[in-house]
């Protein structure tokens, strides 16, 4: 994906994660947050008052800002707000927010028209709109500085509705949108782990973007009241696999980077799979996932043993369960002696071995939690992990294979 189409991505993810976090902070049921409809994100009061309207900028960029001084983000959003205050949608009492992920400088533009008094800002925009058209003298064709010489002129000719705005005016900059949403919902104890935390927010923000995506296919407005956003947390705190959640998801955890995928194709438990006989492209997948499992499984039982919220000793235990769960169905599958079978019963046992434990079993983490489909990938790569020491295996000829080489 291109750096402009991630650009894009990311900003629509930004405006949904700050409907969300709005949302958390109405007080009243029949408050509502749009989408994509009087401006990027806005908050509207039981009559259809706008409340607040969101310009929301995001970057995926290490340095730089958004709202720059000379910006045709900014000078757009001065221009657009204008407009719906002469139109009426906006009023008196509407506060203005521009909000970014990224750090606005103290000495900025937007922060002085801010802080200024009025008269001073429009001192300032005057010198910036003769130093904007002495730089289009000498600019390339094709700049953007006539544009926005276009939007200052325009901000400058409509002095009344711009006052509303600087009297309105808030900036949340260098926002981490989801550590605040946490806040408002009461979720930073220690009572809460990381993988609760994260399955609320998951369901959160596939339920307001999966919804306004359904709404605007129907030519409906992307509408949410704080009732819907009540009735939408009641229903995730009363889920008992979200509320029981030990483990993130592999969602949670990133991507797993190319190289440390080959490096791990040399491990013995992906030789295990390997010596068994399938379809070449199930095989293929099978292994893939298993190398997925194995790395994500190691990186979170490391994680969850730093964090604190269960001990090594804990996890020891939970994997003599794994191991006493194989043997017992290694026990079951394996009924004869091993050289009474030939290569193709004991490659059928194999199969039936590996699918069971990874697909089929139900085996419990401490205090009784259970594995969801979403973190099926621990309990498998415990599993997997055995299988590398070789502690375990899935043909029934394993520790004359793999044990003593």
């Amino acid at each position: 994906m291109s750096d402009l189409a991630l650009g894009s991505a990311s900003g629509y993810i930004y405006q949904f994660e700050k409907a969300l976090l709005t949302l958390s902070r109405l007080q009243n049921g029949l408050d509502s947050v749009s989408i994509e409809n009087v401006d990027d994100v806005a908050a509207h009061d039981s009559n259809g008052s706008v409340l607040m309207t969101f310009q929301a900028k995001h970057s995926i960029l290490t340095t730089g800002t958004t709202f720059e001084d000379t910006s045709k983000a900014i000078w757009r959003t001065f221009e657009i707000w204008i407009k719906k205050i002469n139109n009426k949608t906006f009023n008196n009492n509407t506060l203005f927010i521009c909000s970014t992920n990224k750090k606005i400088p103290n000495d900025s533009l937007l922060y002085k028209i801010k802080d200024e008094p009025f008269n001073n800002v429009i001192i300032i925009l005057n010198y910036l709109l003769t130093a904007q058209k002495t730089k289009l003298t000498t600019a390339k064709k094709g700049t953007s500085i006539k544009k926005t010489i276009e939007y200052i002129e325009f901000v400058l000719s409509n002095q009344s509705a711009f006052e509303t705005i600087k009297n309105n005016l808030q900036i949340e900059d260098g926002e981490n949108v989801k550590e605040k949403f946490f806040v408002e919902l009461h979720l930073t104890s220690d009572n809460y782990t990381d993988a609760i935390k994260g399955s609320i927010y998951d369901e959160f923000y596939g339920w307001v973007s999966l919804s306004a995506k359904a709404k605007w296919l129907n030519a409906e407005i992307a509408n949410f009241s704080k009732n819907d956003f009540d009735n939408k947390y009641y229903h995730i705190i009363t889920n008992s696999s979200i509320m029981n959640a030990v483990f993130r998801t592999k969602k949670l955890l990133g991507t797993i980077d190319d190289g440390i995928i080959k490096n791990t194709r040399q491990e013995l438990f992906v030789r295990q799979l390997e010596d068994i006989k399938r379809n070449s492209a199930s095989k293929e997948r099978i292994i893939l996932k298993a190398i997925h499992d194995f790395i994500y499984s190691d990186v979170e039982i490391k994680h969850i043993i730093i964090k604190g919220d269960y001990t090594e000793y804990d996890f020891e235990i939970f994997v003599e369960k794994c191991k006493d769960y194989w043997q017992d169905l290694y026990d079951s599958k394996v009924l004869k002696e091993l050289d009474e079978y030939n290569e193709e019963e004991k490659n059928l046992i194999s199969i039936e071995i590996y699918d069971s434990i990874m697909k089929n079993i139900e085996l419990k983490f401490k205090e009784g939690f259970s594995f969801t489909t979403e973190s099926i990938y621990v309990k498998n790569g415990c599993f997997l992990n055995l299988s590398n020491k070789p502690e375990i295996g899935w043909r029934p000829d394993w520790e004359t294979k793999y044990k003593n080489k």
